[in-house]
């Protein structure tokens, strides 16, 4: 079974597939980006983007604005109490950290700029949620679980940027620690995200 947990290597893979596993139940259905998951830590993906700073901070948007896409549409209909609870703390913490950053931009005087990778990055979102709320759209604990690996996937989709393109071409010392803060902040959603999906993908007893 292919599992979204592990496709952070590909920044730039475009669509989105769903994945059954043979012989699972649609409760098995789970959402992940098309493209071959990396194997050895290295990914052949072609130069990596120069980003400036405006750039940065558009990605650093986009990011918490997807979160929160998909935890105000998922959240409400998630049958899970756990699935539901993540999502309504992804809107809450992911639109603190939104107005952080633009309270930060303002008084740096950074105006945020467009880049392909950002406009990727709302590509993949907006996929995302066309499957969740598709006609064929996966119901009930289904339902939770695709949520979840849509989550669990945009989050690490994001650490993989930060830390390979965001991290090491950020300059405003300002806008650094922001990068640096949203960062450990992904990194704690990514294993709280990794719990809830791993407890779902379990077996229920007969």
């Amino acid at each position: 079974m292919r599992i979204a947990r592990f496709m952070v290597g590909m920044v730039l893979a475009g669509g989105m597939a769903v994945a059954v596993a043979p012989g699972c139940s649609n409760e098995s259905v789970i959402i992940e980006p098309e493209g071959t998951p990396i194997t050895d830590g290295t990914v052949d993906a072609g130069p990596a983007p120069t980003l400036t700073d405006a750039q940065i901070a558009r990605v650093l948007q986009v990011a918490n604005e997807g979160e929160v896409l998909l935890g105000q549409f998922g959240g409400p209909l998630a049958t899970d109490t756990a699935t539901r609870d993540f999502n309504a703390q992804m809107v809450t913490e992911h639109t603190a950290a939104k107005q952080r950053l633009d309270a930060l931009l303002q008084a740096q005087g950074i105006t945020p700029e467009d880049s392909p990778l950002s406009l990727q990055l709302q590509t993949e979102v907006q996929q995302m949620l066309t499957i969740l709320q598709g006609p064929q759209a996966p119901e009930g604990a289904a339902f939770d679980l695709a949520l979840m690996s849509a989550q669990l996937n945009a989050h690490a989709r994001v650490a993989f940027v930060g830390d390979s393109l965001l991290g090491p071409q950020v300059t405003l010392p300002a806008l650094t620690q922001e990068v640096q803060a949203e960062r450990q902040q992904v990194q704690l959603h990514v294993q709280e995200a990794e719990e809830i999906q791993t407890r779902l993908l379990a077996p229920t007893a007969p």
